[in-house]
C-alpha cells in the first residue's frame, strides 16, 4: 500500500509540473507576443510622433516666419519711437549736466568711475575732523547717491545692466566712506573730549543735516543718578540704564533718513523713517595737565572707534568667547525721537526691530514698550545697533485689481491700483504723462507734505518717495513668497508693459482675475477701446468692466505674442479649449502639443494664431480714429507708462 500510495503521488506531482511547464511555456508566448505587439505600436506611435513633430515643427516655423514679418512691418514705428525717447533722454541729461555746471558743484559725477575714485581720496585725505565739515561731507555724499540713483533708473529703464551695477558700487562705496568719515570725526571729538566739557564738566556734541541727525555723549563723570541723554535740538532723548551711567564709554546716536539695509534682508520687513544707530565707544586715555601743558596719549583710539557690545563685558574678558543669550537680558535702553512728518503707518500696531548682521535679517525681539504719539516714537530696547521702525514690504500686496484709462486729451492716463489691505478702500492712482508721473490719490496730510501730488517727478522717484512715506509699491521678485504667488518671467512682464503703454491714449485696461492662476508663461488682462473721450473717469471704467460687453476684449500674452481668447471676469472657469492652447509650448512641445489638441476633443482643435505685438493684433479690432492716437502718441509719455508698470509689477502681483 505504501508503495502504491507513493507512486501514485510522484505521478501527480509530475503531471503538475507538467502542468505548470506548459502554463509557464504559453504565458512566456503570450508575453513575447504581447511584448512584440508593444514594439511593433511603439514603433507605429513613434512614426506618427516623428510625423507629428515634423508637422509641429513645419507649423511653428510658418508661424515664427509671420510673427517676424509682423515685427518687421512695425519695425519702423519702434524704431522712430526709439528715436525720439533718445532724444528727450539726452536733452533731460543735458539740463542736468547744465544744471550741475552752473551750480559749480563739488560734488563728483557718479556716472564716471574716475571722478569718485578721486573724491574717495580727497576726502579720506582730508586734515579737517571737525564734526561741522564731517556732516557737510556725509550730507554731500547722499546727495551724490541720490544722482547716482537717477542715473541708475536710467540704465535699468534702457536694460544697461552693467551700468547700473557699477553706479549702485558707487552708492554703497559712497555711504562707506560717510561711515569711515563720521568714525573718524567722532575719533576726534573722544581724543580731545575734555575740551567740549560744559562748565558741569559735561560731554555732549550735537548737530544735524538734512539727512542725518548726530549725537555724542562722553561718560567721564560716572554718575549713577545721571540717566537721561537729552537733545532738544534734535528732538531726541536717550534713557540709559545705570549700567551704562557707571561705564566709562560714550553713546553715539546717529539718525539716518535712509536705510542700507533692507535691501539685503531675508525677510518682508522694510525700515521706515530712517534708521536709528545706538554705538556704545571706548574711550581714549584721559589726557594729563603738566605744567599747563595738556599731554595726550596717541593709540588708534585717536583715529577711528572701537564699538562695544550690550552688555559691555566684563574687564579683561574676549567678547568673542562670550555665549550669546546666557544670564538675565541686560537693562534696556528707552529712546524716543522725531519721526519724519511724511510718514503713513500702515500697520495697526508700530513695530521696531533691530538689523541682525548674521543673519541679515531685521529682528524684533528685545524691543519692547512701543508707542508712537505725533509723530514721535519711543521704545525700550536691549538692542543697541542698528534700530528702525518696521513696516511689511507686502503689506499692501497682492493688488485686488488694477486697471488704467486715459484721460480726454489722451496726452496722460491713469493708473489705478487697489491694495490687498482693507484699509485702503481709496485706491492709489497716479497721473503719467509726458515722461513724468504724479500721485493723484488717495489724500493724506503727509502726502502733501512731501510733494507728491506735484507733476514732473519719474516713475522711480514717485514711488520711491511713496516708500520712503511707508506706502511700499515696488514689489521685487523676493516678496513673491511672502504673498504666496508665482512670479512672471521677466522678459514676459517686460514685453507685456511695453504692449499695454502704448494703448494708453486711447484705451481702457483692467486686470483679469484669471491673470493669477496662469503660471508664470502667460499674463492675461482685459482691455476696451475708448470712443467717447469725455467719459474716461473711473466710474466710466467700472461699468464698462463690470458689464463685460462685447467691446470688452481679453489678450493673452506669451514671450512669442498675444492673442484674444474668450477668458472674460464674468466666467466660472477657463475652457478646456483655452487651457488646451496655453499648454501649447509650455507644457505641452512637438507631437504632445499635437496630440493634445487632437485627443483630448471630439473634433481636432485648431492651434491659436498669435501676433507678434498689439499693433497687430488689434487691426480690423480696434477703430482706425483709435489706432491713429496710438501711433501719434508721444513715445516719451507711452514710455513713462511703461516704466511706471514694470515697476509696479502689476502682473505678478496682480
Amino acid at each position: 500500500m505504501g508503495k502504491k500510495g507513493g507512486g501514485k503521488a510522484a505521478k501527480k506531482a509530475e503531471a503538475e509540473a507538467a502542468a505548470l511547464a506548459a502554463a509557464l511555456e504559453e504565458a512566456e508566448k503570450l508575453e513575447a507576443e504581447r511584448l512584440k505587439l508593444e514594439e511593433e505600436e511603439r514603433k507605429v506611435r513613434e512614426e506618427e510622433d516623428a510625423k507629428l513633430k515634423a508637422a509641429e515643427e513645419e507649423r511653428l516655423a510658418a508661424e515664427a516666419e509671420q510673427l517676424a514679418a509682423e515685427a518687421a512691418e512695425h519695425a519702423p514705428f519702434h524704431a522712430e519711437r526709439k528715436k525720439a525717447i533718445h532724444k528727450f533722454t539726452a536733452k533731460d541729461k543735458a539740463a542736468r549736466e547744465w544744471e550741475r555746471f552752473v551750480g559749480c558743484t563739488p560734488r563728483p559725477d557718479p556716472q564716471y568711475e574716475k571722478e569718485v575714485n578721486g573724491y574717495e581720496s580727497t576726502v579720506m585725505e582730508g586734515e579737517s575732523e571737525l564734526l561741522e565739515p564731517a556732516l557737510n561731507t556725509v550730507q554731500d555724499n547722499e546727495y551724490i547717491v541720490l544722482e547716482a540713483d537717477r542715473y541708475r533708473i536710467q540704465a535699468l529703464a534702457a536694460e544697461d545692466n552693467d551700468a547700473a551695477k557699477a553706479l549702485k558700487d558707487y552708492q554703497d562705496r559712497i555711504r562707506v566712506l560717510s561711515n569711515a568719515v563720521l568714525d573718524r570725526s567722532t575719533a576726534n571729538i573722544l581724543q580731545t573730549a575734555d575740551e567740549y566739557a560744559n562748565s558741569k564738566g559735561e560731554v555732549q556734541v550735537s548737530d544735524s543735516r538734512k539727512d542725518f541727525k548726530y549725537a555724542l555723549w562722553v561718560n567721564h563723570a560716572k554718575n549713577p543718578r545721571f540717566k537721561l541723554i537729552e537733545v532738544p535740538d534734535l528732538e531726541l532723548t536717550a534713557e540709559l540704564p545705570k549700567s551704562l551711567a557707571l561705564a566709562s564709554i560714550a553713546v553715539r546716536l546717529v539718525h539716518r533718513t535712509y536705510d542700507n539695509f533692507t535691501e539685503h534682508t531675508k525677510n518682508e520687513f522694510m525700515a521706515v523713517g530712517g534708521v536709528f544707530t545706538v554705538d556704545l565707544l571706548s574711550l581714549p586715555p584721559p589726557p594729563k595737565k603738566v605744567k599747563g601743558w595738556t599731554l595726550r596719549t596717541v593709540t588708534p583710539l585717536a583715529f577711528d572707534v572701537n564699538c562695544l557690545p550690550y552688555p559691555i563685558p566684563p574687564a579683561g574678558a574676549d567678547p568673542a568667547t562670550l555665549a550669546p543669550g546666557q544670564g538675565a537680558a541686560p537693562p534696556p535702553m528707552v529712546l524716543t525721537y522725531k519721526l519724519p512728518p511724511e510718514l503713513v503707518l500702515v500697520d495697526p500696531e508700530p513695530m521696531v526691530g533691530w538689523w541682525d548682521k548674521e543673519a541679515q535679517e531685521w529682528k524684533t525681539d528685545g524691543i519692547t514698550e512701543i508707542k508712537v504719539e505725533e509723530d514721535t516714537l519711543t521704545y525700550a530696547t536691549t538692542k543697541l545697533t542698528h534700530l528702525a521702525l518696521l513696516q511689511s514690504r507686502v503689506a499692501l500686496l497682492p493688488y485686488k485689481q488694477w486697471n488704467m484709462r486715459p484721460t480726454e486729451s489722451g496726452e496722460s492716463c491713469i493708473i489705478s491700483l487697489t491694495p490687498a489691505m482693507a484699509d485702503f478702500e481709496t485706491p492709489f492712482e497716479i497721473e503719467a504723462g509726458d515722461g513724468w508721473c504724479r500721485l493723484v490719490s488717495p489724500h493724506f496730510p503727509q502726502l502733501e507734505r512731501a510733494g507728491l501730488y506735484e507733476p514732473q517727478v519719474s516713475p522711480w522717484d514717485l514711488l520711491s518717495k511713496l516708500s520712503a512715506c511707508g506706502l511700499h509699491l515696488m514689489p521685487e521678485d523676493r516678496d513673491c513668497v511672502f504673498v504666496d504667488l508665482e512670479m512672471k518671467e521677466t522678459e514676459l512682464e517686460r514685453l507685456f508693459c511695453a504692449d499695454l503703454a502704448l494703448l494708453a491714449p486711447a484705451f481702457m485696461l483692467a486686470s483679469s482675475k484669471w491673470n493669477r492662476d496662469l503660471g508664470k508663461d502667460d499674463c492675461m488682462v482685459r482691455l476696451s477701446e475708448v470712443t467717447e473721450y469725455d467719459r474716461t473717469l473711473a466710474v466710466d471704467l467700472e461699468k464698462v468692466f463690470t458689464r463685460e460687453k462685447e467691446t470688452v476684449h481679453v489678450m493673452l500674452r506669451k514671450v512669442k505674442g498675444c492673442a484674444f481668447v474668450d477668458a472674460k471676469d464674468n466666467l466660472e472657469a477657463l475652457s478646456k479649449e483655452l487651457e488646451v492652447h496655453m499648454a501649447d509650448g509650455r507644457d505641452k512641445i512637438g507631437a504632445a502639443a499635437v496630440r493634445s489638441r487632437n485627443e483630448t476633443f471630439e473634433q481636432p482643435l485648431e492651434p491659436m494664431k498669435y501676433n507678434q505685438t498689439i499693433l497687430s493684433l488689434l487691426k480690423g479690432v480696434a477703430s482706425e480714429e483709435g489706432l491713429d492716437r496710438v501711433h501719434m502718441a508721444s513715445p516719451p509719455f507711452t514710455e513713462c507708462v511703461k516704466n511706471l508698470l514694470i515697476l509696479l509689477r502689476v502682473f505678478t502681483f496682480g
